[in-house]
Formats: structure tokens, sequence, C-alpha cells
């Protein structure tokens, strides 16, 4: 099957009936004052016709400026970076080209792979939730904005969630429904984002029951089997700790534990409450829906791309940002304990059902 054929500039200079130097003048917004009115609006006719794109590396090139930026996510399978990753697009728009980087969000960065960024035409870095040391590394090798990441240690633009009001408002929607005895389901990894979420749920906790959260330290991968296999093993465990409730760092996490909790017979949310953080599409129609804080991806890739974009611009570096917010999503999954918060003397001490 024969390939279309590429359109060129020069085709749309044949259409138009100008020089190439003229419709390079006019695709890339610098025709004021140089160009006429009517042989603009005929070159932008015959763009639309044949349905010319601007080759951006070939921009690049011809112009000396750059107009990539880098992407740095910890893990594309979850669906809160795809969703990131889509909002930063679009706060990008049609303008710059973007890259994408798998780094791990806790360990040493890859030299190389930042120097093949860099090296790419990378004009500017969003960077999700970086380790400390991704940071340093990119300290003045381009305009960086920080995403998702409380306090960075390094001097940079940040955009992130209100994650105080988020996670005492999911504390209070549980105490509220008189769950004083409440788990909690981590991530593996000690990003700070879920290290606030932790710590904020919990100080909440021992202000209003005196205790933290109850039961095993349970930590896994962001992953729906990985949870799964979690809960599963360390359920008898909160049980006999008297866990009416259990708060997951993410809904992946979520997922996993509704699909354990079906497997084991554990009704919820009759028998334990189940919420968590994020509120990706699927969390509306699980089963039952899942109770969550709203912690919007896309709005968070939008607004960080709107304000690398102002960077690269010129913007100054240590431009404020209002946090986004983190607002609580009640659902199903989450209602009054079945009886007495109490631990049950008797049951077993850990291992699945």
């Amino acid at each position: 099957m024969r390939t279309a054929k590429r359109i060129t500039a020069a085709d749309v200079a044949r259409l138009a009936r100008v020089s190439t130097a003229t419709v390079s003048l006019i695709v890339n917004g610098k025709a004021d004052g140089r160009v006429s009115a009517g042989t603009r609006a005929r070159v932008l006719a015959a763009v639309d016709e044949l349905g010319y794109r601007v080759d951006a590396v070939a921009r690049e090139l011809a112009t000396g400026r750059r107009h990539g930026v880098g992407l740095i996510v910890p893990d594309l399978a979850n669906p809160y970076f795809s969703q990131l990753t889509q909002g930063v697009a679009a706060g990008l728009g049609g303008g710059h080209r973007l890259s994408l980087i798998i780094a791990d969000p806790v360990r040493d960065p890859d030299p190389g792979s930042l120097d093949r960024l860099l090296a790419g035409g990378v004009a500017g870095i969003l960077a999700e939730a970086p380790a400390a040391d991704l940071i340093r590394e990119l300290d003045g090798r381009a305009p960086v904005v920080v995403l998702d990441r409380p306090s960075p240690e390094a001097d940079h633009p940040y955009v992130g969630f209100a994650l105080d009001d988020g996670a005492l408002a999911l504390a209070d929607h549980l105490l509220g429904l008189g769950h004083t005895r409440i788990g909690y389901l981590d991530a593996d990894i000690g990003a700070p984002t879920f290290e606030v979420r932790r710590a904020r749920m919990e100080r909440r906790l021992r202000e209003a029951a005196g205790h933290g959260f109850t039961g095993p330290a349970v930590r896994c991968r962001t992953d729906i089997d990985a949870a799964a296999e979690a809960f599963a093993a360390r359920w008898d465990a909160w049980r006999a700790a008297g866990v009416t409730a259990l708060v997951c760092a993410a809904d992946v996490h979520a997922y996993g534990v509704l699909r354990a909790a079906g497997r084991l017979g554990v009704a919820v949310p009759g028998e334990l409450s189940v919420a968590a953080f994020d509120d990706l599409p699927f969390s509306a129609v699980t089963g039952p829906p899942l109770t969550t804080v709203r912690l919007s991806a896309f709005d968070l890739g939008f607004r960080a791309a709107e304000l690398l974009v102002g960077v690269m611009g010129g913007r100054p570096m240590d431009a404020a940002v209002p946090l986004l917010p983190a607002t609580l999503r009640v659902r199903g999954s989450t209602a009054p304990p079945a009886g007495p918060s109490e631990p049950r003397p008797g049951a077993g001490a850990g291992g699945a059902r």
C-alpha cells in the first residue's frame, strides 16, 4: 500500500505562489511587518487545504530555539500518570514536543537518560514527585517545575495539592462515621506525597482517638495485584486488632483491596470501610464505588505545563502557584462500623483466611 506523500513547506509555497521563505515566516509567527495581509491569508489557506504541519525538530534547527519539554514520571502503567501526561500535553498546547523518561522516585537517577533528554533539544523539565538526588542532578541544567513533591529541596517552582485538607477531610469523615480503629495500606516508596497523606491522617486520629493507625504497618507496590496480596496476607491481623476501616495511599491499592475482600468474603462497607486518595475515573464504578480524596492528575499536569511554558518564556523562577484542591468524594465504600470498634481476642494474628 502506498503511503501518503508528506506535505512540505515547498508544497504550500507552490500552492500559494510564494517562496518557501515566506511560508517559513508565516508558520513560525515572524511575518508581522514583513508580509502583507493578503499574502498571509493566501499562505494560511494553503496550509489548511494541504493539511501542512510544522516539523518541530526542523523548526528548532532552523531557528536555534528549543521547544522540547521533558516529563519525568515514575510509572506509566499507573493510570494516574497517564492522566498526568494528558494534562501536560494539553497545557503545553501544540507548540512544544513532549519527551518522557521513566525514573524511580526514590533512587538515584540514570545520568545517561537525563543527558540524552537534555541533548535532545529539551528547553524545560517537569519532574513528578522526584527524588532529592534527581532534583540536584537537574539543578542549573534547564528550567524545572516540580510536581507533587511537598517541600522540594531545591528552589524550583512547585505545583501540588492541598494534601493537608484532603487527608484531614478523609480522617474526619471516617471518625464521623464512628471508626476509631483504622488501618493503613501504604505505598512502598518513601515519596513525600505519600508520607504527607499518612502523617496528616495519623495526626488527626491521635487528636481525636488518642492513637494512630491500628494494626500492622503494611506497604506494597502501587499495583492492584500487589495490594490484593498484601490485604489477603494481613486481613486477619487487621481484623484481630479491631480494624473497621482501611485507608489506602492510592486508588490503585484500593482496587486490589476490593478485589481481595470480595474473594475472602469481607463485606465492604458492611464489615470493612475502604477509602483512598486520587479519584481515578474507575473509582466511581468499582464495587462498591470508592470513597476517595480527589487529586486531579490532569489538572496537576496542565497547571505545571502552563507554569513551565511561562518560566521558559521569562517568567521569574520563583513564581507562586496556589495549591490545587484535594477534595473528598464520599461514595459507597464507607459506612458506619457494624459494631464496637474494639480488638477481637481470639482472632488469627495473620495470614489469609
